[in-house]
């Protein structure tokens, strides 16, 4: 015969509070200010990002976003971008077959590297698509190339 609890009511009372607890974390979450990224968003868009000779190209789907639902902020060296996703569809009455796709808050960090013109970083948004273009300083001490001249003579 198994072990039964002498006190089930503190059992379920015990269930109920971590119950009230996660709802609390869940709620918490919905909050689109500095604690989405600090805790961690619901969710994170499907990013890609590659390097060209003049910029560093950052891509996210964000499908159903509007631009007012994106936020782009630059701190410490790094683009941090965030926003959220809310369901739209009013669905009472009815009950999902299948949902895949994610709502709620999400975020991105990325560290820049130290060779970018942050004062000229662009952003669009197309599609769902957001295009995120940083172009790369071009600083004296970096390398360029020499030209050498046709037969001059020294002074």
């Amino acid at each position: 015969m198994g072990k039964e609890s002498m006190y089930p009511w503190l059992e379920i009372q015990g269930m109920k509070e971590k119950m009230d607890q996660l709802m609390d974390d869940v709620r918490e979450r919905f909050d689109l200010d500095q604690r989405v990224l600090e805790k961690g968003p619901l969710w994170q868009p499907i990013t890609d990002a590659y390097e060209t000779d003049q910029a560093f190209i950052i891509q996210l789907e964000l499908p159903g976003l509007e631009r007012e639902q994106i936020r782009l902020e630059i701190k410490n060296n790094e683009l941090r971008v965030c926003g959220e996703r809310r369901m739209v569809k009013d669905v009472s009455g009815s009950s999902y077959q299948i949902m895949e796709r994610s709502y709620g808050p999400f975020a991105r960090r990325f560290v820049l590297p130290k060779a970018v013109d942050a004062e000229s970083i662009q952003a669009s948004l197309s599609n769902g698509l957001l295009n995120i273009t940083i172009p790369k300083k071009h600083s004296a001490g970096g390398m360029r190339k020499i030209e050498i001249n046709a037969d001059t003579e020294l002074p």
